[in-house]
């Protein structure tokens, strides 16, 4: 039993003529009856008889009729899921990030990402980098952001680069320049991160311009630093989506450009051995979009 067989036969039953049918789905006439005839052939009964000229269904054909509506019905149904389906986000999403982005600008990106795409279920957990990147690779994650010099194996990544800033106290007298450079901060109170790796290269860049930081604080999380510089304890470098999140808080602190750049780098992790979906793709690039929309320029780097 063939598709264009039953278009015929519904073709003729709802418009009662062969002539009318043909018309109908842009067939010949001769097609049209061909097309009848094999049908009966193929169920064994006869659909229709012949009275004065017209065609009228048989009571077998009628019965047919109603079964054949039922599928078309389910036809029907099917397109509109498709439809639904095409508009929709049926999936997943699942999230591990390192504290400093999983804090602050990750949820406000999901939350953007989620309100605009149904039916995806998703969750953002925080974990240090180093875990991040053992649960990416055991594919117990959709995408994974982690905060480490280089990724070895087990993973697919994609290293994500953009300059770190100075943030001053809203009452700083370096508030009027345009950028900040070592020898701007000599004997100003500084705030310092524990030594990470952006901050090992902070201390490279210092001493490369022979001047000696006079920090007052060490802290572990650049979050707490923008909050001891609000406070107008000392100024800070700090990367830019920890000094963008202090700013949108309403503490007064004040971000310029540092130089020369320090590079702040992290990856954005895909497990290797699963297929990237459609969702992920989104995500990456609405993660790049709102970015540059915040005033950070990300660069992607190999």
């Amino acid at each position: 039993m063939q598709f264009q067989q039953l278009n015929a036969f519904k073709a003729v039953y709802e418009l009662g003529t062969v002539t009318a049918a043909a018309d109908y789905i842009h067939i010949t006439q001769p097609a049209v009856s061909r097309l009848l005839s094999s049908l009966e052939h193929n169920i064994g009964f006869k659909l229709f008889q012949r009275v004065k000229g017209r065609l009228l269904p048989t009571d077998k054909g009628k019965a047919f009729y109603i079964e054949v509506s039922k599928a078309y019905s389910a036809l029907e149904s099917l397109s509109e899921s498709a439809a639904d389906i095409k508009n929709s986000s049926y999936g997943s999403l699942y999230i591990a990030a390192f504290p400093m982005l999983s804090s602050n600008f990750l949820p406000k990106l999901l939350g953007k990402f989620l309100s605009s795409r149904h039916n995806l279920h998703s969750s953002l957990k925080t974990y240090r980098s180093e875990e991040v990147l053992r649960r990416t690779a055991l594919q117990s994650c959709d995408i994974g952001f982690a905060l480490l010099p280089e990724i070895t194996t087990g993973v697919t990544s994609i290293k994500v680069e953009c300059d770190c800033v100075c943030i001053l106290p809203h009452n700083s007298p370096l508030a009027a320049l345009e950028s900040i450079s070592p020898h701007d901060l000599e004997g100003y109170a500084m705030i310092s991160c524990e030594k990470d790796h952006t901050q090992r290269q902070v201390d490279k860049v210092f001493k490369k311009a022979k001047v000696k930081r006079n920090d007052v604080a060490e802290v572990s999380l650049a979050i707490a630093i923008a909050s001891l510089v609000s406070e107008g304890v000392g100024s800070a470098i700090v990367d830019p989506f920890s000094a963008k999140y202090s700013s949108d808080t309403g503490t007064g602190i004040i971000t310029k450009k540092f130089t020369p750049a320090i590079p702040f780098r992290f990856f954005i992790l895909l497990p290797a051995l699963r297929a990237k979906s459609e969702i992920i793709d989104q995500f990456i690039e609405l993660f790049f979009q709102e970015a540059n929309s915040a005033g950070i320029e990300l660069r992607r780097t190999r």
